[in-house]
This record gives structure tokens, sequence and C-alpha cells, in this order.
């Protein structure tokens, strides 16, 4: 039975007490449930994988604790926590078949052959590699997404209490990282055991997580459901990390709820519920959108913006425009799905674009840089 795996105000220093000294994780504190398949999601540099490898006991934290139920096993050496861990790499044995590369773990830990043999069947089994486990080739003679079901088999396949994969579907081509995700959530799902799931991919982590932590420089910026990070983003930076969000430079009016576009006639209201800013009349503010939720129109409007367009898109279901807008207004190019293609736009035409009424959202003014 999984139980809860929690950090305690867990700080990471690499280099301590000399001036090269890195902060790589600053008080997190966070719990995932028993069986929750939980992403930690970050751009490079962030702390993700500093964390996921504290967790397997392959770095020292500095101080806090690592609770697995009532357990602290933060001092508790790597080969007794009884985790399973897969890395971006594989790092399979090319020198055994696929029979032994799983089995290694059982094997070390002494496990009757027998054993071996109906533990190995099963997992291969769980994993979809039943047939090729009857040729037992190395695993060099796989393709890239067998090599990651065997590696995630012989993390599985002694039962234990943690499941932590770093980054593992970054070597796939996109094909076979969409199948994979959706292969890893239901193996997961099947065993039920506690998972840490690292990755930079915002759509892989939405797509597999229960949960997700979203990371920036050592810090837990929001955690939350896919629906809750994307349609409740607690600041800008969280913001354009889960999807994308376009941001304006702006100024709060009179009430909470609703500000001007820099200098400009316009004034964006808001659901008093998409407003994360506290600032007072007058205030700087970041105005977001997202891509749905603006408009392009080569008519002019008084609560529209102008801007040159870049390229245009054919996405499929929608069609996006890249529209480059003065740098005082919005300091990236402003990204808009039209779910149809616009008349009389074309790219490098001035169009004017505009948020939807009741759309958008407000931010404290800060960095909103994802690096």
């Amino acid at each position: 039975m999984s139980l809860n795996l929690s950090y305690q105000k867990v700080n990471k220093v690499f280099n301590e007490n000399t001036k090269a000294a890195v902060h790589a994780l600053k008080d997190v504190s966070f719990t995932v449930n028993p069986g929750e398949l939980f992403c930690l999601l970050g751009p490079s540099g962030c702390g993700k994988t500093t964390l996921l490898r504290s967790t397997a006991g392959l770095e020292s934290i500095t101080s806090g604790e690592i609770m697995y139920g009532d357990t602290d096993i933060t001092t508790i050496p790597p080969f007794r926590r009884n985790i399973g861990m897969v890395f971006q790499s594989f790092a399979l044995y090319p020198h055994m078949n696929i029979f032994e590369n799983v089995a290694y773990g059982l094997r070390v830990r002494k496990v009757p052959e027998a054993e071996v043999k109906k533990k190995v069947t099963e997992v291969m089994e769980l994993v979809g590699l039943q047939e090729e486990l009857k040729r037992n080739p190395s695993p060099m003679g796989l393709s890239g997404g067998q090599q990651q079901r065997v590696a995630i088999a012989r993390a599985l396949v002694y039962n234990p209490d943690i499941l932590l994969l770093d980054e593992p579907l970054a070597n796939l081509d996109a094909k076979l990282r969409r199948y994979m995700r959706g292969e890893i959530r239901r193996i997961q799902k099947q065993t039920n055991i506690t998972t840490l799931f690292v990755t930079h991919d915002q759509e892989e982590a939405m797509a597999i997580g229960d949960r997700l932590a979203v990371l920036r420089l050592g810090v837990v910026e929001q955690i939350g459901t896919s629906d809750e990070l994307y349609n409740h983003p607690q600041n800008a930076f969280v913001s354009n990390f889960i999807g994308k969000m376009n941001l304006f430079q702006g100024t709060i009016e009179k009430s909470a709820d609703s500000a001007r576009i820099k200098d400009l006639p316009i004034t964006v209201s808001i659901d008093h519920s998409r407003n994360s800013s506290d600032g007072k009349p007058g205030s700087p503010v970041l105005i977001g959108a997202r891509p749905e939720q603006m408009s392009v129109s080569p008519t002019k409007t008084d609560d529209s913006v102008p801007g040159k367009v870049g390229i245009i898109q054919h996405l499929g279901q929608f069609i996006r425009y890249e529209v480059n807008a003065a740098p005082e207004i919005s300091e990236r190019t402003l990204e808009i799905d039209m779910p149809h293609m616009v008349q009389g736009v074309k790219e490098g035409d001035t169009v004017f674009v505009s948020i939807k009424p009741g759309m958008g959202y407000f931010f404290p003014k800060e960095n909103t840089s994802n690096e």
C-alpha cells in the first residue's frame, strides 16, 4: 500500500560556504498523495531533477526532511529506500538480454529463481512486452519506445514504494512520446505506486499528471491540477509556462477589476476570480490573455491594440496569428488563435487585436522569463 511522500522545508545548496554557492532548492514543502502521479515541471535549472535525485538519495539535502509516511528517509542510503527510478537515457545494460535487464534488481536482492521468472513475466506483460520477452534480445535490438518500457519494467519488478521518472520521454520522437505518456499513466494507475515525474514539457505534464508543481529557481511557484494551473495561474510566470499567455503592460484603474493598457485609451475589465494582483489604483500590472481569449481584426475598435502580422500558421482546429505590437505595450510577440481565417488579413498587414469581453487576467508586475 502506498503512503504519502512529503517534503518539509527542503533546501539544497551546492558548493555551500563558497562564492560559487548555488541554492538549488529553497524551502520546498508539499505532499504527494498515495498512488498519485505527480509532475515536477519547470525550465532548465529550476531544481526539479535535484529534488528527484534527493528523493532517490543520489543527492544529500542541506536541510529539511523527506518523509515517506511517518518515516524520515532523508538519511537512509539509496539502496535501502526501495525506490524505482527510470532515467532519461534508459540506462539499460547492452551486454544483457532484456530478461536479465529486468531481473537485475531481483538478483541483487537474492530473490529465488522461480520467483524471478514469475515477477519478470508479470511485469513484462504489464508493459506490453510479452512477445519481445519470448525472443529475449539485447535491449539494443528494440525500438526507443520498447527500451523505455523495459526500463519501466526494471524499475517496477521489485515492487518499489516510490517510482521516480526523470524526463523519461525526452529521447523519443513526438508521436512516440504521445503514445508513451498514455502508457505510463496506464501502468502507473494499474500499479498504484506513488510516482514523481520530472519534465520541462508542459503539454506532457498536463496530459499525464494528477497534479503538477511548477518550479522556478528552486522555488515552488504553484501546485494544482492541469485545469487549476491553466485557468487559475497565481502569477505571470506560471501562466506563461502552463500554456501560452500574451502579456501587456498596464496600470490598475479605480477598481481592482479594470486596468488600462499602457498609455492607450484602452481599458480591460475581468472577473475578480482571474485577478491575482492586489495592486492599488495607479499601480503597474500585467494584463494577460491566452491565445483563444483574443481576436484579430483588420478594423480598429475602441478596445483594440495595433500590431503587424508576422506569420500565420494553419494548425488544424484553429489558425494562429503571430502579431508584433509596440514593445512598450507587449515585450513579446502576441499569439492569437482564431477558429478560421480572417478575411482581408495576410502576413505583413497591420491588424488590431483585442481581449474578448470577460476574458483575461491581471498579475503583479514581475520578471516572467522562463529561463
